[in-house]
């Protein structure tokens, strides 16, 4: 239940700045490419990659400006801590 409310929160933080983001974010009728992590940081996938059981996997990266109206979302060292308090190593 809380982390249902964090992914609301953080869906009403990043779908704010413009609507083509905000459908973007929802998804309904089709696969979003641009998502928002359960530690509340905004994703666009870059790729795909082949897993060890022949399924593609995507490949994610933090999204810092809306590509649509380019209003900064988030920046780098938030992004940097939100990991880090997650016990995800950063470089």
């Amino acid at each position: 239940m809380a982390d249902e409310h964090a992914a609301n929160g953080a869906e009403n933080k990043f779908g704010g700045c413009c609507e083509e983001l905000k459908e973007a974010i929802a998804g309904e009728d089709f696969e979003p490419l641009i998502s928002i992590g359960p530690e509340g940081i905004l994703y666009m996938a870059v790729g795909l990659i082949e897993l060890e059981d022949d399924e593609p996997g995507m490949v994610d990266h933090p999204l810092f400006y809306c590509p649509f109206c380019g209003t900064k979302l988030q920046d780098a060292e938030t992004v940097k801590a939100q990991l880090e308090s997650q016990g995800e190593p950063q470089q």
